[in-house]
């Protein structure tokens, strides 16, 4: 196949205390000296919290300054919540690129029951960590290719998933932000152990050099700690644009899946991935302190 394979801020200020002087004890006349007075810092007023749109327009903003003319679509998701924290254009369709490999490794694991043998294990795992194509094109065509897509978007519920017009590319799929974080809720919520665990294990370990020589570590693996993220990345090059995806879940050692957080892009045809990457990366940081 063609297809190439995603605060306030305090400042809080002591009060510093200076000695008061007594009188002499040998001479009662002598006046006491006036306390000197106590001098207080300023305290700086708190930095207001942007709202999610602002967050939301800062993000499409860093996007556009890296790489003008590119569509974006966001949604970051608490995921103890349901509650959305920016969201933008989260039901707009995209090409998914790689990220797809989410619904081919779902359908394989499930066609085992949830039980995968050694052999399925080891064909997703690579497939997610180093986004191996021939992985992908292996599974696709076994697994019923168009068919994976229409399965998966029935059992897991995504409305805005649809296969590509032309099944031979699987990259051309079309999903939204929205459905992204929704596979993420349905691996995380309703995927059994331990498929779940070898799907997370797997993208917890995202190879920083793909198994095509891409280095994948743009936008959540570059802009959020390291230690705290599970990616499936994408990227994909067409005569009529340039799709650069990063997907994850994003938190810390003791909920390291607090936060879904997908960023979907149509970049210009002319876009080298490493600057479609660095617009992914730039577009997180206003949002680092809240994740």
């Amino acid at each position: 196949m063609s297809t190439v394979a995603c605060a306030a801020l305090i400042t809080g200020a002591a009060l510093l205390s200076a000695p008061v002087a007594i009188a002499d004890a040998h001479h009662p006349d002598t006046p006491a000296a006036s306390p000197a007075p106590t001098p207080v810092a300023a305290t700086q007023p708190s930095a207001p919290t942007p709202s999610a749109a602002q967050l939301a327009e800062q993000m499409q903003a860093a996007v556009e300054a890296s790489s003008p003319g590119t569509q974006v679509g966001i949604d970051i998701t608490d995921t103890t919540t349901g509650a959305v924290l920016v969201g933008l254009n989260t039901g707009q369709q995209f090409y998914t690129a790689s990220v797809v490999k989410l619904l081919i490794a779902l359908d394989a694991l499930n066609t085992q029951g949830w039980q995968p043998d050694s052999a399925t294990a080891d064909e997703v795992t690579q497939m997610l960590s180093a986004s191996d194509d021939d992985i992908a094109d292996a599974l696709w065509d076994a697994n019923g290719g168009n068919d994976i897509v229409t399965r998966m978007a029935d059992l897991i519920g995504l409305p805005g998933t649809q296969p590509p017009s032309d099944p031979t590319e699987w990259g051309e799929t079309l999903t939204t932000p929205a459905d992204v974080v929704t596979i993420y809720h349905y691996i995380t919520t309703r995927v059994p152990a331990p498929s779940r665990t070898l799907l997370l294990t797997a993208l917890n370990h995202a190879d920083r050099i793909a198994a095509d020589g891409t280095d994948q570590f743009f936008g959540i693996p570059d802009a959020l700690t390291p230690d705290t993220w599970a990616v499936k990345q994408g990227w994909m090059t067409l005569d009529t644009s340039t799709t650069l995806d990063t997907t994850g879940l994003v938190g810390t050692s003791a909920q390291p899946d607090r936060y879904a957080v997908v960023i979907l892009t149509s970049q210009p045809a002319d876009t080298d991935w490493a600057t479609g990457g660095a617009a992914l990366t730039a577009a997180l940081a206003p949002v680092r302190s809240i994740l």
